[in-house]
């Protein structure tokens, strides 16, 4: 059975649950008519997709510009086809919560940079009105950040994968995504958030838990206010803020695109010339900053308090 979802502005038509994305559920007559305002994108459920000889890596990527080929030994084989269609062949046993997890990230992104969307490892949320984004290294405490930020009365906007459209007006505006959170079990306890039955681990070999936050997602595009590069070392004792100009930026901002993780010329070079023009043009109208946090999580609310005077002042 079809489930529909609204989200990153495609209209999605999946032959998965993709529990993510519950807020995003459409009726198939809400996705019908939505269809008129956005684009689709199929999600099927197929078999055969596996090649026969052993892959050398894993995770193992063949990315060409035609086709995108995907294979994680412990989830399945995905193939993008086109910017409209998704081919999913889960391994044994593999339920659709594991599915969802390359398939909202990796996946997605290839689809979403396929029509002209840049797609950056990141969180966002809305304050005020617009967006702050924040890049980092695994474990830089981005989701906390994000999660951290919604405790004081910001909006969620995504998480893992921030989609940025240019308006006609040369503008950034970050696209809609989903409000949960992945969160490791110290950020969870340090920010007190409470159980839920919608809680899942991400992994069974993870202790990160996926968590459904109260807020929901607007949704609509958010204006980008400015962004924030995360440096979480046990070197640092104090919190501090500096702003980068934008050739300072740009290198950060590019090794944390999502096509930093499966190489930027796979896609074509065409690609490549405009995946570097729209990074260019991010860092040169979104001010980006360096934040350097202490590895403890003590200083949280201290945390927010230098972001939102750092987004009200830009």
């Amino acid at each position: 059975m079809q489930t529909f979802y609204d989200v990153f502005g495609l209209v999605i038509r999946s032959d998965f649950t993709l529990e993510a994305l519950s807020e995003a559920t459409l009726s198939e007559a809400a996705a019908l008519q939505r269809k008129d305002q956005k684009p689709e994108l199929v999600v099927r459920r197929v078999s055969g997709l596996k090649r026969p000889e052993q892959h050398s890596h894993d995770p193992f990527f063949d990315i060409t510009p035609e086709v995108q080929y995907m294979h994680w030994q412990a989830v399945g084989t995905f193939v993008v086809r086109s910017a409209d269609l998704v081919e999913i062949e889960p391994g044994d046993g593999i339920d659709d919560h594991l599915v969802s997890q390359p398939l909202l990230g990796l996946v997605m992104s290839i689809v979403l940079e396929r029509r002209g969307v840049l797609c950056l490892h990141a969180g966002a949320v809305n304050i005020r009105g617009r967006a702050a984004l924040f890049l980092g290294d695994k474990g830089a405490g981005k989701s906390t950040t994000c999660a951290m930020l919604l405790n004081t009365g910001a909006l969620p906007i995504t998480d893992d994968l921030v989609a940025v459209e240019t308006t006609e007006t040369g503008k950034a505006h970050i696209r809609p995504g989903f409000s949960r959170m992945k969160l490791w079990p110290d950020s969870i306890a340090a920010l007190n958030l409470s159980a839920t039955a919608a809680d899942v681990q991400v992994h069974p070999k993870i202790s990160k838990i996926q968590k459904a936050m109260p807020q929901m997602v607007e949704q609509t595009p958010v204006p980008a206010a400015c962004g924030f590069f995360l440096n979480r070392s046990q070197d640092v004792t104090q919190l501090e803020v500096s702003r980068l100009a934008p050739h300072e930026a740009l290198p950060l901002l590019m090794r944390f695109t999502f096509m930093a993780r499966y190489g930027e010329s796979r896609l074509g070079r065409d690609h490549l010339i405009a995946h570097m023009r729209r990074c260019s043009a991010f860092v040169a109208k979104v001010p980006m900053h360096r934040l350097d946090i202490p590895e403890d999580l003590s200083q949280l609310p201290a945390l927010s308090q230098v972001i939102q005077e750092t987004v009200e002042h830009v």
